[in-house]
């Protein structure tokens, strides 16, 4: 119940700062369409005393109706103007919020998948019973090693193991028959031998630019699994669309946090503060020297000629990747070459008894066979839970076997 929460305060916590945007934003638009409209009306009032000449009508209207143009240019201007101004005295959270995003979504093309998620060839025994679902990689493989051929192909196509199998015409279907007796046959039941659609699961997008794996079971515990638990399994890896993924990937790692907490890991570096107080005053001094008052830019030059001081005694050199400077105690003029060596001393220690969280949370069930079990099945059901899919393939299940049984 408290990742729930935690979920739902995220998610509210963004959508309040995105509202709270669009009316600012709409308050703005709408003023200043008022006044265009004032303006209009203005123009508009044209003097008609009825007995006036057309010449001096025609050169009022004329000139009124370029004054309401310029005015309506120079209102677009202004909106366009404060829209802008508005846009930089935003609350810096939500500054923050928007670069993010922005972030996110040049990331996604990186991201996403290049090719469709699932080929739904389907595979035959001898006797043309299916066996199940599998890639146009695999079915190549079959075909190429001579132990399976492409079923209701044009003769002269059937050797040809680079044929087209994303054309899914009656003179082409999807199938390949294998020519050997299976020793053993998978247990995947209704969920192997269905049709998998190339959509995301939750919301039923068909966005084939934006779609992304997402792991079930976070691929950080899953690649420390036994290789039965991972070979051949590919129940608990779903599609997603960015957004749905963005929501259920929060929400998991939120979960991942509670789950190592219990173990109490180590942190992987210690932190040397003194050195990182120096390291500090060099950035300081480097990169805001002309900016920050003089009694702070002595104090923050003393701090670094203590160091280098205490370093000197030491016998020690600063590397500045480009040479090695010798450090003299007495150095007078501290240059942006000696401050970078500085900046680039290492201040943090690793831990060499350092274990990673997701090692801690495999090693404490991965002996225990029930204990894996449920441990999968819990991360479906919060899967379930989270995101709330809709368009899951048939067949699959919170209770669906967690393991390879061959």
């Amino acid at each position: 119940m408290p990742l729930q929460q935690k979920s739902a305060a995220l998610v509210f916590g963004v959508a309040a700062a995105a509202v709270a945007a669009l009316s600012l934003s709409l308050l703005i638009i709408r003023t200043n369409t008022t006044r265009t409209r004032s303006s209009t009306g203005t123009s508009n009032n044209i003097n008609d005393d009825g007995n006036e000449s057309s010449s001096k009508h025609d050169t009022k209207t004329n000139t009124k109706t370029k004054r309401h143009e310029s005015n309506q240019n120079s209102s677009s201007s202004s909106l366009l103007s404060q829209q802008e101004n508005w846009s930089e005295h935003l609350p810096s959270h939500i500054i923050r919020q928007q670069n993010k995003e922005k972030r996110r979504q040049e990331k996604i093309p990186l991201l996403a998948m290049k090719s469709q998620m699932y080929d739904n060839i389907t595979m035959l025994d001898p006797q043309g019973a299916t066996l199940s679902k599998i890639s146009a990689k695999k079915a190549r493989w079959y075909v190429n090693k001579g132990i399976a051929e492409w079923k209701g192909k044009r003769k002269d196509d059937r050797d040809n193991v680079n044929v087209n199998v994303n054309d899914n015409t009656d003179d082409d279907p999807k199938i390949i028959q294998l020519k050997f007796e299976p020793k053993a046959r998978s247990d995947e039941g209704d969920y192997g031998r269905s049709t998998k659609q190339n959509i995301c699961v939750a919301c039923g997008d068909e966005g084939g630019k934006s779609q992304m794996r997402f792991y079930i079971v976070p691929h950080t515990y899953r690649s420390l699994f036994p290789k039965r638990y991972k070979t051949r399994m590919s129940h608990d890896v779903v599609l997603l669309c960015a957004d749905c993924h963005l929501i259920v990937g929060q929400a998991s790692n939120l979960r991942m946090n509670e789950l190592e907490d219990r173990f109490l890991p180590q942190k992987r570096y210690r932190t040397d503060f003194e050195q990182g107080k120096v390291r500090s005053s060099a950035l300081a001094l480097i990169n805001w020297r002309h900016k920050i008052p003089q009694e702070k830019v002595a104090s923050h030059e003393e701090i670094v000629r203590t160091y280098l001081a205490r370093a000197n005694k030491g016998g020690d050199e600063m590397d500045t990747g480009n040479a090695r400077i010798a450090i003299n105690a007495d150095e007078q003029e501290l240059t942006d070459d000696l401050l970078q060596s500085v900046i680039d001393v290492e201040y943090r220690i690793e831990n060499p008894d350092y274990i990673p969280g997701s090692e801690l949370v495999v090693n404490s069930i991965v002996d225990n066979d029930v204990e894996m079990a449920k441990f999968i099945r819990d991360w479906r059901r919060f899967f379930l839970d989270t995101i709330h899919p809709r368009h899951l393939p048939d067949g699959w299940s919170v209770d669906y076997p967690v393991a390879c049984v061959f």
